[in-house]
Order: C-alpha cells, then sequence, then structure tokens
C-alpha cells in the first residue's frame, strides 16, 4: 500500500477543510507566531543579562534547542494532533470508525492529519539554527556529521514514542489530553526542561530526563558532545539510538496491549 501517496491526498483534503474557516487558520499560524516569538524574546533577555548558563553561551544554547526542536517539529506534524484527540474519539465511540479502515487504526490517525500549527515551529527552528552555526566555530568531520544526523533521526523517534505512549493511555482513562500536554508540550510541559543545559537542574530531574523520560538525548547530550564540552556522562550521547529504539518497541507493544483493552464507549 503507497502510504506517501494516501498521506498526500489525505493532506490535501485536511487542508482544503481548513481553507472552508481560513480566518481561522490564518490566526492558529498568527497566534503560535506570536507564541514562539515571544519565547526567542525571553531567550534574548536571559542572555542579555547574563553571559552563560551552566558554561554554555547563548549561541550554545541556541544551537542545543534547536536541534531539539527540529526533531519535535516534525514529529509534532504526524503525531502530536492524533495522540492529542484520541481521547475524544474513544469518549465519543468514533474511535469505532478506525477499526472498520481496511488499515492500521494507528496509520489511519497519522494519515488523516497534517499538525500545521507546528510550521511557525520548524520556521523559527530552522532560521535559528543556521543563525547559531554561523556564530559557532564546530569542525564538521564526516564522524561528527554521521553522528549528528542519527542524532536527529533518534530524537525523532523519541519525541514520536513518548507522544504515542501518553496518548495511548487514553484507552485506560478515556482521557489523557492533559498528560499529553504535560510531557510533549514545548510550551509548559516537562519537554520545556530540555531547552536548555540540564546542569541546572537536580540530581533527580537529570536522572529522569536521561533514562526515564529521555529528552535530554534530543538535544543535550548530542550537542555537548559535539561542541567538545568537558561534562561527565557524554558517552550516552552514543546510545541515544539504543535507546530511541527501545522507545519505538514500548510505545509499538503499548499501542497493541492498549488497542486490546479497548471498548467502545460511545457518546
Amino acid at each position: 500500500m503507497d502510504y506517501f501517496r494516501m498521506y498526500r491526498r489525505f493532506v490535501i483534503i485536511y487542508i482544503k477543510g481548513k481553507l472552508e474557516y481560513h480566518l481561522s487558520l490564518l490566526f492558529e499560524l498568527i497566534a503560535n507566531t506570536i507564541l514562539i516569538g515571544v519565547y526567542f524574546v525571553g531567550f534574548n533577555v536571559i542572555f542579555h543579562n547574563f553571559n552563560s548558563v551552566a558554561g554554555w553561551n547563548k549561541y550554545e544554547v541556541l544551537f542545543m534547542f534547536t536541534t531539539s526542536w527540529l526533531s519535535y517539529s516534525f514529529s509534532c506534524f504526524f503525531f502530536w494532533s492524533p495522540m492529542r484527540d484520541i481521547g475524544k474519539l474513544i469518549r465519543s465511540g468514533r474511535f469505532d470508525l478506525y477499526l472498520t479502515r481496511p488499515i492500521s487504526p494507528f496509520v489511519y490517525l497519522v494519515l488523516q492529519q497534517f499538525q500545521y500549527t507546528f510550521l511557525p515551529r520548524l520556521f523559527f527552528s530552522v532560521f535559528f539554527w543556521i543563525y547559531s552555526l554561523q556564530n559557532l566555530q564546530i569542525k564538521w568531520t564526516v564522524i561528527a556529521v554521521f553522528h549528528y544526523c542519527v542524532s536527529l533521526l533518534s530524537a525523532f523517534a523519541i519525541f514520536s514514542a513518548i507522544t504515542v505512549i501518553t496518548g495511548t493511555i487514553s484507552f485506560w482513562t478515556v482521557k489523557s489530553e492533559e498528560i499529553v500536554s504535560l510531557l510533549t508540550d514545548n510550551n509548559y510541559g516537562l519537554k520545556n526542561f530540555c531547552d536548555y543545559p540540564i546542569q541546572i537542574y537536580s540530581k533527580g530531574l537529570q536522572f529522569l530526563l536521561t533514562f526515564i523520560v529521555p529528552y535530554a538525548l534530543t538535544g543535550y547530550y548530542p550537542v555537548a558532545n559535539l561542541l567538545g564540552k568537558d561534562y561527565p556522562n557524554l558517552w550516552i550521547a552514543y546510545i541515544s539510538p539504543v535507546i530511541a529504539f527501545v522507545m519505538v518497541i514500548i510505545a509499538y507493544i503499548f499501542w497493541h496491549i492498549g488497542l486490546k483493552h479497548y471498548g467502545s464507549t460511545g457518546a
């Protein structure tokens, strides 16, 4: 089955539906652009008053969290909306319709939408990623480029797996929107903790962000290693693909367990 062609058609239908209310779509994009813009203004205010944070200068921190944001944005295009809304589908009983489709309900959930509200975040991420690189002296060897690309893919897998795991909780709780936001929202969720070097947090929180909800592997560890930071435990950057693979397997198994547990609720 050609999922790419199917996804393209679904996206066209989805965007056409949104364009029926073009002012709403426009305001959503403007609101998200302003929100992200304010975040970067706040970031610059911090570094206007402080030369560094935990030994990281402005451009190093900027490079670190835009690296994470790139993978996060692409992951959210596919998984944020389905996992945020699955609780509504279960509560209303409309999830039954997904079980009658000739493709996997998970695949159908992902293919039928495109979370365009993350476009401003992706735009700002690319812009400031390039800006930070222009102010850093990084020695880009073949190995460094390869490791950085693998880290980006691993980060995408980690973000996607965590989003799927939190959304799957709806099969038991029926309502998991708050849990999804708590763990994955970059504005006020746990994800927000990884926009700065994790040395500023307690040892317990560092452990949580490294091994339990491994957001630190999406930016901090690979970038610290790339920048040649002399910090302990940077070897963890090299096992990010392994942890990403484990997270994906956990998400896959957890989803199928949740699917088996599902019982129609109806409105």
